[in-house]
């Protein structure tokens, strides 16, 4: 009853908006030319192939691709009709129906965002769910496509597309042709990394209280059974996360020698995400997040610092202390390791970059929000960072990421529409001058469920997401214990497990990794991803 009378709060403004009317015709303008076509008619064509000499000149384009074209308009997305509506009205949302309502604007020729958010948050609250014929049938009112703004729009992506796959496969070929010139390397005689270590690990939860900022951080602490102080490793999820995400991977570290924190970041976890959803805040996250939650690891270890002197009994070293973030959390481990913001550029790049293209471009601009952004949030006992498809471009610039001076491993994939390779990981990765610092690229894996249940619409791919996640977790088992032992532990027997040979024993051949150290060979794709 609670989320009808959310859902029906928010329809209601949407209902009372527009006349009590549907689209009747779709407006293809290009130029001086134009033409026009009824809904009734593509959807008649939607769902029996018949009328299509009623489809005016794209019935021409038609030829040869009618089944392919039917499919595509009938294909139905499992989208939250309450999820679609909470995240149109935040700051995020409403900029990307504004871009989109620059190409599909109302038949008056003015932005079509209104109309474009009544038509998702109907269409997905219909019995036939969300499709794109009955986002058309569910338009409030006749609509105009710029067909050349549509066109420069699709080329772009079509590039970025295309330039992504040749840079993933160009990476491929360069770490193959690096491990070919690396020493030999007798695997069966090193550790399996893929595989459990052997330290007996124990798991406990507490809460720290920053009472400066009134905030709890609720705190999973995984400890092996050590005889020697051993060194931590922190774990900062992404938007939304569960603190148990990451519980594999955390089991697996410990069980190398390595204690493990994984801290709630109250902001922008999984109950804010939920409280979010039910209508009990206008954003998503807050925009202090991107302040709080280094913060919060900056507390937590001051916090262990003293609990280290009594309950715990030094089991802990923490002055080696090594991040993984994830996502959002990787751009809370750049902060820890020295990034700096950078206002000029971030206004620059949320004024003038397609968010459409990058859509993690959305979030960085949040940060416009705080009043102060030239807050240090260095911590020195972090010596060394390991970033999954983190984001920063944008929100640190080239000059704040220079400051980063620890070793990073930084992992992208080359499916990831939140935080693009191209975009977002790969202008980032080369703006570090880290001594020392890697780039792993997996090609084929998502950056998330998220989008894989979104891109699996668009692709043929089957693979189900619990083996894409075995995949995912296989890397970040090896990768992480491999860096953290070579960085934080400082033990350089674990060197080779870093080197590109490696990652030919390690790689799915379905979806394998390729790693480099060190800088990219080759250009960026010259791409103009201006507004």
């Amino acid at each position: 009853m609670k989320r009808f009378a959310l859902l029906l709060g928010v329809l209601a403004p949407l209902l009372t908006a527009f006349p009590v009317r549907a689209a009747e015709r779709i407006y293809f303008n290009y130029g001086l030319l134009g033409f026009s076509i009824e809904v009734k008619d593509l959807e008649t064509f939607a769902q029996s192939g018949q009328g299509i000499d009623r489809l005016g000149y794209l019935s021409g384009l038609l030829s040869g691709r009618k089944t392919q074209v039917q499919d595509a308009l009938q294909t139905r997305y499992q989208v939250d009709p309450t999820m679609a509506a909470q995240f149109s009205y935040t700051r995020s949302g409403e900029q990307l129906l504004q871009e989109a309502g620059d190409i599909f604007q109302t038949a008056s020729r003015q932005n079509g965002a209104s109309s474009l958010r009544a038509a998702l948050i109907l269409a997905a609250d219909d019995s036939q769910g969300l499709s794109a014929i009955n986002f058309l049938r569910q338009l409030p009112t006749d609509m105009r496509i710029d067909v050349g703004q549509a066109f420069r729009l699709m080329g772009l992506i079509r590039s970025l597309l295309q330039e992504t796959d040749r840079f993933a496969s160009d990476l491929e070929q360069q770490s193959a042709a690096i491990a070919q010139s690396e020493a030999i390397v007798d695997w069966s005689k090193l550790p399996d990394l893929r595989q459990a270590g052997n330290v007996a690990v124990q798991k406990q939860t507490f809460t720290v209280q920053d009472a400066q900022r009134n905030r709890s951080i609720v705190t999973d602490l995984y400890l092996p059974d050590a005889a020697q102080p051993v060194p931590l490793i922190v774990i900062s999820n992404g938007l939304g996360a569960r603190r148990d995400l990451f519980d594999e991977l955390a089991q697996q570290l410990a069980s190398h020698g390595f204690a493990v924190a994984v801290p709630e970041h109250p902001g922008s976890n999984r109950d804010r995400l939920l409280a979010f959803y039910q209508g009990l805040h206008r954003e998503n996250f807050d925009a202090t997040e991107y302040v709080d939650r280094p913060r919060d690891v900056i507390v937590l270890l001051d916090d262990l610092t003293r609990r280290n002197q009594s309950d715990l009994n030094d089991r802990l070293n923490l002055q080696q202390v090594g991040v993984f973030g994830y996502s959002f959390g990787g751009t809370t481990a750049l902060s820890l390791a020295g990034a700096q913001f950078d206002r000029a550029q971030l206004q620059a790049n949320c004024q003038t970059q397609r968010a459409i293209i990058n859509i993690s471009l959305l979030y960085q601009c949040r940060a416009l929000d705080l009043p102060q952004l030239d807050q240090n949030l260095r911590d020195d006992r972090i010596k060394a960072i390991y970033l999954f498809v983190p984001f920063g471009r944008s929100l640190f610039g080239q000059a704040g990421l220079r400051d980063v001076k620890v070793p990073v491993f930084w992992e992208a994939t080359d499916q990831d529409i939140l935080t693009p390779l191209l975009v977002e990981q790969l202008p980032a990765y080369r703006h570090l001058t880290a001594p020392q610092k890697y780039l792993a690229v997996a090609k084929g894996l998502p950056h998330a469920r998220l989008t894989h249940d979104t891109l699996g619409g668009f692709t043929n791919r089957q693979t189900p997401w619990s083996e894409l996640k075995r995949i995912s977790q296989t890397y970040h088992s090896a990768l992480t214990v491999a860096f953290f032992k070579t960085y934080i532990v400082q033990d350089e027997t674990y060197q080779p497990f870093l080197q590109a040979n490696y990652t030919q024993v390690l790689s799915d051949r379905a979806y394998p990794i390729g790693l480099i150290q060190g800088e990219i060979e080759g250009n960026e794709a010259e791409l103009d991803f201006s507004k």
